[in-house]
């Protein structure tokens, strides 16, 4: 999960960003905490009032957000300071330097040149397996689940979700990914086959393919790294998240699903 410094009521604060640096906005407010400790609280700011200082995101660890009722939503409000109001669902990234702005605060523009790019990938790799995952969470942590949707050249599609029970958004990304290898598995496909694994997460792609120093999840990280290097035939692709495009919405869709299990005590 990244975070910046940003002002906030004459206060400097972490704030959920983008890999951008742009704070991550659902429903009007912005996750934010006080400690880059782990464990550390995360509530949920107005976004008009949190002013981004253009520093550098870096990577924390996992905080701890507010409960409310024994559940993984934000509570009304923290003394003295903060909004209430459900904190972000998912925390969207946007692939760094696309120029496709943040899911939730994208330009019409940004919107459709994001759309058309994503639907240029898919439509490419029409071919390969194409493997479509998402994560989900309510809470960040709180409860979460993961999506995914497998189409094959032939027309075959499979669809999944997993309750994730009490996590992370980051989790459910790369849990998704893990489900699709396991997709892969089961059905016998050979690791030179083509497939290509659509997330959009820039998080997990970086630190699958991309070198990030993983401080979390580093167990996961290290069995999928390793999963993802037995297939050479397997690439994942970043794609921008929540454009309209069809497969993204449908694992959007099935990662919530993920989350109702986990509300349930699913796991």
């Amino acid at each position: 999960m990244l975070w910046s410094r940003v002002n906030f009521k004459g206060q400097r604060v972490w704030a959920q960003v983008d890999a951008d640096g742009a704070p991550v906005v659902s429903a009007g407010r912005i996750a934010v905490r006080y400690s880059d400790k782990a464990g550390a609280t995360i509530y949920q700011a107005g976004a008009a009032r949190v002013q981004p200082s253009g520093e550098k995101p870096v990577e924390l660890p996992d905080g701890q957000a507010v409960v409310e009722n024994g559940e993984g939503s934000t509570a009304g409000s923290a003394p003295g300071s903060w909004g209430g109001g459900q904190a972000p669902r998912n925390a969207p990234h946007s692939g760094r330097g696309s120029g496709f702005g943040s899911a939730g605060s994208r330009t019409a523009a940004q919107a459709s040149a994001a759309k058309a790019a994503a639907t240029q990938q898919v439509t490419a790799a029409a071919n390969a397996i194409r493997c479509f995952t998402d994560g989900a969470c309510t809470g960040n942590p709180g409860p979460a689940g993961s999506g995914l949707l497998v189409k094959f050249p032939d027309g075959r599609a499979v669809e999944r979700h997993k309750a994730l029970g009490f996590s992370t958004n980051n989790v459910g990304e790369l849990t998704a990914i893990e489900m699709a290898l396991d997709a892969l598995d089961e059905a016998a496909i050979p690791p030179g086959d083509p497939v290509v694994i659509f997330s959009d997460s820039q998080y997990a792609k970086g630190v699958l393919t991309q070198n990030w120093k993983a401080k979390a999840n580093v167990e996961l990280i290290a069995g999928i790294r390793v999963r993802l290097k037995a297939r050479p035939g397997a690439t994942l692709q970043w794609v921008a998240g929540h454009v309209g495009l069809a497969e993204n919405e449908r694992a959007d869709a099935l990662a919530r699903k993920g989350v109702e299990d986990s509300r349930r005590g699913g796991r």
